[in-house]
C-alpha cells in the first residue's frame, strides 16, 4: 500500500536525515574519535520522569539508524533540586551498568540554596574524572573528554547573578576556550538561563541584561571555529537556533528561530520532569563531525522515547543543518506566542 498520506511525512524526513547522516559520518570520520554524550535538564521533583530519561540513556532503545553509541557523559543543565535525591536516582539507574557515564552538573536557579549548592560542590563535581575547576570549591569548571571540551558556568554565585553571566564570567570562559589544546575539536558551553529565551521567561533570563548577553555571545562567535553550541534550559521546552548577531531582530523576536551562517547554536534542552514532555538531547561525535538528536517521551515511568529532531554539523561539505525547529515539540495552537 503506497505511503502517500501526509501523516507519514515527518517520520520519513527523520528517517532520511538519519540515513544521510550515517553515510556522511562513515565517509568523513572513519578513523576519528566516535562517542556520544547526553544533555538534559530540570528534573526537580519528578523522580519517575527523570529516571525514565536516565534509563533511556543507559539502554538506548530509541536508537534508529544511524546508530548512536551509548552516552559516555551526562550533562544536566540545572534545576536538579533536591540534588541528593536526583543524584541518587542516577546512581541507582547505573548501579549495574558496565558503563557509568560521569554526571556533569550545571547550577540552575533552583540549585542555589546552601544545601544543594554544597552537595554539588563537595560531592558531585569532585567525582568527575579529569575535572578542572576555576578554584577548588567553584561550580565553574571544564572537562576534556577525547576531542571535546565541556564548560559548565554557574551564572548565580560568582561569575554572574540571576542567570546573567557578567564580564568576569565572559573572560574566564574565553580563557578556557583559548587554553583548549589542539586535539580539542569541539567546545560546548553550558549554562542554565537562555541567551535567547522562547515560550517562557522572556526578558527575564540571560537576556535581561542585553549588554552582558551580547558581549558574551559575540565572544563565542569569535571562536566559532571550535565553539559548537550552548546548552541551556529553564523554560522547559526544547527548541534550537543558530545566532550570529545577538542584537539582531531575529535573535530577539520571541516568535523566530534564526539559523544564521557563522553563528553559534543555542540548544534549549527542555526538561526531564518540569516540562510537558520528557526530553533528552543526544550528541554523537564523529571526529570533526557532529550529529544531534532530540528524543522525547510522555512524562512518567516507562514511557517510550522517539526521535523528534535531528541535525548535523561538521567539517564535511555534505553536512548541512536542517532548518531550526521552533514549537513543533509543544502542543497547542498558541505554541509560539510570547510568554513571560
Amino acid at each position: 500500500m503506497p505511503m502517500n498520506n501526509s501523516k507519514y511525512r515527518p517520520v520519513l524526513i527523520v528517517m532520511l536525515s538519519l540515513m544521510l547522516g550515517c553515510s556522511a559520518v562513515a565517509s568523513c570520520a572513519a578513523d576519528a574519535p566516535r562517542f556520544s554524550f547526553a544533555v538534559l535538564a530540570d528534573p526537580r521533583w519528578y523522580k519517575e520522569t527523570w529516571k525514565n530519561a536516565l534509563t533511556e540513556i543507559r539502554d538506548m532503545r530509541a536508537n534508529p539508524a544511524a546508530l548512536f553509541t551509548r552516552p559516555e557523559l551526562i550533562v544536566v543543565v540545572g534545576d536538579m533540586d533536591p540534588i541528593d535525591k536526583r543524584y541518587g536516582d542516577y546512581q541507582e539507574v547505573f548501579a549495574r551498568s558496565q558503563q557509568k557515564p560521569p554526571f556533569l552538573p550545571v547550577i540552575g536557579n533552583h540549585d542555589v540554596d546552601e544545601e544543594d549548592l554544597s552537595y554539588i560542590s563537595a560531592v558531585i563535581i569532585p567525582a568527575i574524572p579529569g575535572v578542572v575547576r576555576r578554584h577548588p570549591s567553584s561550580c565553574d569548571y571544564y572537562v576534556d573528554y577525547k576531542n571535546v571540551r565541556v564548560i559548565a558556568l554557574d551564572a548565580y554565585t560568582e561569575l554572574g547573578r540571576n542567570g546573567v553571566i557578567y564580564n568576569t564570567g565572559m573572560k574566564w570562559t574565553e580563557q578556557v576556550i583559548n587554553s583548549a589544546p589542539v586535539g580539542i575539536d569541539h567546545i560546548f558551553i553550558c549554562f542554565h538561563e537562555p541567551a535567547f529565551p522562547r515560550y517562557r521567561h522572556i526578558s527575564m533570563s540571560f537576556d535581561k541584561s542585553p549588554e552582558d548577553r551580547n558581549a558574551f555571545w559575540n565572544m563565542l562567535v569569535r571562536h566559532s571555529d571550535r565553539v559548537r553550541a550552548t546548552f541551556v534550559a529553564h523554560d522547559h521546552y526544547h527548541n534550537r537556533m543558530r545566532v550570529k548577531d545577538p542584537s539582531g531582530s531575529a535573535a530577539n523576536d520571541a516568535l523566530k528561530f534564526p539559523d544564521e551562517a557563522g553563528g553559534i547554536y543555542q540548544v534549549d534542552c527542555g526538561a526531564a520532569g518540569m516540562g510537558s514532555v520528557n526530553t533528552v538531547v543526544l550528541i554523537q561525535v564523529n571526529g570533526k563531525a557532529l550529529s544531534f538528536r532530540v528524543i522525547q517521551a510522555e512524562n512518567g515511568r516507562g514511557k517510550p522515547f522517539s526521535v523528534k529532531d535531528v541535525w548535523l554539523v561538521g567539517a564535511c561539505p555534505s553536512y548541512t543543518p536542517t532548518p531550526a525547529p521552533g514549537a513543533q515539540q509543544r502542543k497547542g495552537a498558541g505554541a509560539q506566542r510570547r510568554i513571560k
